[in-house]
């Protein structure tokens, strides 16, 4: 007589399958560009003064100290992100010379910098630049100036409308809402750019509001400026990082490599 397996053996063993394939798929969506930027070069540019001012003050909010570190920890993340595509990293602040972009294939400025020190630096920088602090937008061209009208940030944000999936930018993303922060009390960065640009994804129910837009090299920005190089400007916002389900991974691997000539 042939011995029938218990059911809920059975069922235990589809949990323990469902849970590994689970647990392995943010790896594989994270690993999928590894070293595909190989031999490229990358300057990061984030804020590397207010973190370490408010460790050495003895009257210091831990509410602030917390929020400082997850900034810190988010631009590690993305630091180490841009290392795995195979990326060779320089860092920066935003008090860093203009002649630090000399032999970068890539600038990535972090949401973490102090937008009014940096002004218009990059405006006319012609090298790919990736873009994740929104209140850069205007200085770079890429927006007008007016904020909360030209640009801006949404407050408990999670997901994202896809509206380019053909595109590189979109990193194979299906059309549609696409889940890319593993929470919902977050913000994200938009804009509303140029006739010249390509739109990706804009923030759920707000079609004016493109939360991943770029410019090719040579397309009309804002006020008939044209863009010196590729241009992308991404919703991640300062502590997102660490948050970004592999799905939101996808698109900063994506914006990364595309700005630089690399599509997958």
């Amino acid at each position: 007589m042939r011995r029938q397996i218990p059911t809920k053996m059975i069922n235990a063993a589809w949990v323990l399958l469902a849970a590994m394939l689970f647990v392995a798929q943010p790896v594989f969506a994270q690993s999928a560009h590894v070293n595909a930027a190989r031999g490229k070069s990358a300057l990061y540019v984030f804020n590397r003064t207010k973190l370490e001012l408010a460790r050495k003050t003895a009257l210091v909010d831990p509410k602030r100290m917390a929020q400082l570190e997850a900034w810190r920890q988010a631009d590690e993340a993305a630091i180490a992100a841009l290392q795995s595509l195979g990326f060779k990293v320089t860092l920066a602040d935003e008090h860093s010379a203009l002649q630090t972009t000399r032999g970068q294939d890539l600038v990535l400025i972090s949401e973490s910098v102090d937008a009014l020190e940096i002004g218009t630096k990059y405006r006319n920088l012609d090298i790919p630049l990736v873009d994740m602090e929104n209140d850069l937008l205007a200085d770079l061209g890429m927006t007008g100036q007016k904020n909360g009208r030209d640009y801006g940030t949404d407050e408990n944000q999670r997901f994202l409308w896809m509206v380019n999936a053909p595109h590189p930018l979109s990193a194979g993303l299906a059309a549609g809402i696409q889940n890319v922060i593993d929470d919902e009390h977050f913000k994200m960065n938009w804009g509303k750019p140029g006739l010249g640009a390509i739109t990706i994804a804009t923030l759920r129910g707000e079609p004016d509001k493109a939360a991943i837009f770029a410019y090719e090299r040579g397309a009309t920005m804002n006020d008939e400026t044209l863009a010196p190089a590729r241009r992308v400007s991404l919703f991640i916002w300062q502590d997102v990082f660490t948050h970004l389900r592999p799905e939101g991974r996808s698109l900063f691997d994506a914006a990364a490599l595309w700005a630089v000539g690399i599509s997958r």
